[in-house]
């Protein structure tokens, strides 16, 4: 999850952006004089714009304002000190999506977070399930009918961003900018080893496939069709009974560049 903080103060910014990412997200601050609407679009994607401040001040209200009218389709938060009930009502009023008071619980604050996004996202449950696999966001994991699969924390990750957004393409780019933030990080060859070894997992699990790749742009997940979910029945992705065939070859147009698969076995 990949949070904007716009801060009220430097000092205050950063105790919040360190317990955030010490929490496993990934943070970008902005302060409060530094256009944070302009931030918010430029330096997108963001999962959900977070500002604090000890009381609610019109240069508050106004860049939240601002940001709301970027229609970015993420939650607003903010994180106050104190705030009387007109006070929250002007902030609901100005775009914001919730008003918490501080000082909270780190883990009370993700929560919350992660929650909003989901909303946004269309989801109510923090388990999401497609064919045989669920994502849990509440305990960090995924299952495949109910057997824990072991995945890194960016595989999950990255699963975890797909889930969220079942159903439609994520781009290379916009999962780079979640996994590594504004930071220079490696290139997209990346994620197709990240995908080549969840695909495996998942296989070997008896997963029914769901992850759809759009070559050069980006992968998606999907309800996986009615003879996938057979195929898939049982641990190591084969119905029982049934005998494990090769895979037809590909024509060669649609191969995969040999870099990639030499990269996508050394990091099995």
């Amino acid at each position: 999850m990949r949070v904007l903080i716009v801060a009220s103060t430097p000092a205050s910014g950063q105790r919040l952006a360190a317990a955030l990412a010490r929490a496993g997200l990934m943070v970008e601050r902005v302060g409060l004089a530094e256009d944070p609407a302009g931030t918010a679009r430029r330096s997108g994607p963001f999962d959900a714009v977070l500002l604090e401040a000890a009381r609610l001040s019109d240069p508050l209200l106004g860049s939240l304002r601002g940001i709301a009218r970027q229609r970015l389709g993420l939650p607003l938060v903010l994180l106050l000190g104190a705030a009387t009930a007109e006070q929250e009502a002007a902030a609901f009023a100005a775009g914001a999506d919730e008003v918490l008071q501080a000082p909270m619980p780190t883990a009370g604050l993700l929560v919350r977070l992660r929650a909003l996004q989901r909303r946004m996202l269309g989801h109510l449950s923090a388990r999401i399930t497609i064919g045989n696999v669920t994502l849990d966001q509440a305990q960090g994991g995924m299952t495949v009918e109910g057997r824990p699969l072991e995945l890194t924390p960016r595989e999950y990750a990255v699963m975890e961003m797909l889930f969220l957004r079942r159903g439609r393409l994520v781009t290379k780019l916009d999962l780079l900018a979640r996994l590594y933030g504004s930071e220079e990080g490696p290139d997209g060859r990346i994620l197709d080893v990240f995908i080549c070894k969840v695909r495996r997992k998942l296989a070997a699990a008896g997963a029914a496939p769901c992850i759809r790749t759009a070559w050069g742009r980006g992968y998606s997940v999907e309800e996986p069709a009615p003879a996938a979910r057979l195929r898939g029945a049982g641990p190591g992705g084969a119905s029982p009974g049934s005998s494990r065939k090769s895979p037809p070859a590909q024509p060669a147009g649609r191969r995969k560049p040999r870099a990639l698969a030499e990269a996508c076995l050394q990091a099995a």
